[in-house]
């Protein structure tokens, strides 16, 4: 037998050997996580492709390479240089994966405790809150506790707003995230609570923690809201922050953190058009997007993909609020839909001109302040806003309802 299929079977050998199998079978206690099979994968495909050139043949390993370099140079060269990025890469992995087990030193610890957890499964909007029960939350920092909430949840999935329980006319119902539904503050201390004192709106707090856009779509999809909400009209306001764009387009980072299940929307030409959850609508990509987060080295510089926000996903986000403004005026004719882009969204500019081009009404208060300044948040290594931040925000809204009355 000549060298060069002596050579295409140690690199049989070295195949096998380098498997997710084998690895269980030599290092039983060690983990093999997906990242690790993928890039095994990727390997077993630069060996698949040595045995094909190699293995065929029966000349000397030599005389067979100089065919391949003769024949195919410019191959050859991208098959090498694959191949060396490939090793170059996985050396940094390994690389990061020592530095996170023995050198990396968190600049604090802190842990989040959740009785019941924060939210449920939902088959529709990806997750929701447990209905009729009491959260407990709590944020511990370097074994100090920073702060203890309790959020009442009512029968419909709504975080309480508090109010006077006179006769309204019309209601003012918030949707969005993390941000509407007021995490760390008390149930008074919410936007939809000073927009209930502020506009004499009946406010219903419909935020859930970690939401999009597209999940108040999804809402108004399926919810019929004269079964929930007792005055006969009234306004939508939509909460926008940035952090939006990457849960309706289910980036890698928000797929590892909470998004598998989230309600996937896409365009196919200008029709939008909704194909379950990131999971199953999308499968491949969403597996993928999960193996590549176990990567020490993404984890470390905390890579995104897609790491830009394209025309094509503002488009995107302009057709998904488009369809949520036409299902709400299904169901209240006469009702209001309005966005507010929060204060310190970047992407307010790209926003407007999309709003405008589909004729959502909008108010930027994305100026309006710095919701990084310290009298604004409610402990520094707290990214949630604290009361003062809402009220001003509610302030803006109360004031432009009534300078644009309709």
């Amino acid at each position: 037998m000549k060298s060069a299929r002596i050579v295409a079977l140690c690199a049989i050998a070295l195949g096998i050997g380098l498997t997710q199998w084998a690895f269980r079978f030599l290092m039983p206690p060690t983990p093999v996580d997906a990242f690790i099979r993928l890039m095994m994968l990727v390997f077993d495909g630069f060996v698949l492709v040595f045995i094909f050139c190699f293995g065929w043949q029966n000349v000397p390993f030599a005389a067979r390479l100089r065919q391949l370099l003769q024949q195919w140079p410019r191959l050859v060269a991208v098959f090498m240089g694959l191949f060396l990025a490939y090793c170059g890469f996985m050396a940094v992995e390994f690389a990061c994966r020592f530095y996170f087990k023995h050198g990396y030193r968190a600049p604090y610890s802190d842990k989040t405790y959740w009785e019941p957890s924060a939210s449920v499964q939902d088959s529709i909007l990806g997750t929701a809150l447990w209905p009729d029960t009491v959260i407990s939350h709590a944020l511990v920092v370097n074994d100090s506790l920073i702060y203890k909430k309790h959020y009442r949840i009512d029968a419909l999935g709504r975080h309480i707003t508090p109010t006077n329980d006179s006769a309204r006319a019309a209601f003012a119902m918030v949707t969005g995230c993390s941000y509407v539904f007021g995490y760390a503050n008390e149930e008074n201390e919410t936007l939809s609570y000073y927009l209930d004192s502020l506009t004499g709106l009946r406010g219903y707090n419909y935020g859930i923690s970690g939401h999009g856009t597209q999940q108040t779509l999804a809402f108004l999809q399926s919810r019929n809201l004269h079964q929930e909400i007792k005055e006969p009209n009234g306004l939508l306001v939509h909460l926008f922050i940035d952090r939006h764009i990457q849960r309706l387009i289910g980036t890698r980072r928000l797929i590892n953190l909470w998004a598998s299940n989230f309600p996937y929307y896409y365009l196919d030409g200008e029709e939008l058009k909704h194909d379950g959850s990131f999971l199953s609508g999308r499968n491949w990509l969403t597996r993928f997007y999960r193996a590549i987060s176990q990567s020490s080295f993404i984890a470390l510089f905390d890579i995104d993909v897609p790491w830009y926000v394209s025309d094509g996903h503002m488009k995107l986000f302009g057709a998904v609020l488009r369809e949520a403004k036409r299902e709400f005026l299904k169901q209240y004719p006469d009702g209001r839909f309005l966005v507010v882009l929060a204060p310190g969204t970047k992407l307010a500019p790209r926003a407007l001109k999309v709003l405008n081009e589909h004729d959502i009404e909008v108010l930027d208060c994305s100026t309006l302040l710095n919701p990084e300044q310290k009298q604004y948040k409610i402990h520094w290594t707290e990214g949630h806003p604290n009361h003062k931040y809402y009220l001003e925000v509610a302030q803006e809204i109360s004031g432009y309802l009534k300078t644009h009355p309709r």
